[in-house]
């Protein structure tokens, strides 16, 4: 039910309710409910709901909802909601949405202009790719 937890071997396939936690195995498909975390092995998918965590292997694919954040590993690709975090491996796409009068989403390529492999990054008000560290304060 709600609030559970979900975990799935090789090639399986988890959900998990609200405020849950998914995992799957290899090649396997991960998703959890709003404020869950889900994360998928290696040539998986994973998808986080709003304030979500979704993290999948090489090659996956991961998204997170509004506020989230979301990493996939090398050659992956991580989508991220508006105001949320994206990072990707060696070789990987970001995706990361903002409003600019309607919602647009903007495209980075891990490698080009820049972009790092497993770093966390946020769009800033220009839209820019910008590191997602904390903010310092003195």
């Amino acid at each position: 039910g709600d609030c559970g937890s979900a975990t799935a071997g090789d090639s399986g396939t988890a959900s998990a309710g609200y405020s849950g936690t998914a995992s799957a195995g290899d090649y396997g498909s991960a998703s959890a409910g709003e404020y869950g975390t889900a994360s998928a092995g290696y040539g998986g998918s994973a998808s986080a709901g709003d304030c979500g965590s979704a993290t999948a292997g090489d090659s996956g694919t991961a998204s997170a909802g509004y506020g989230g954040s979301a990493s996939a590993g090398y050659g992956g690709t991580a989508t991220a909601g508006y105001r949320g975090t994206a990072s990707a491996g060696y070789g990987g796409t970001i995706m990361i949405r903002y409003i600019d009068g309607r919602l647009r989403v903007r495209v980075g390529y891990i490698g080009e202009d820049g972009l790092l492999p497993n770093v966390k990054y946020r769009l800033d008000g220009n839209a820019k790719f910008v590191l997602a560290e904390p903010e310092v304060t003195q």
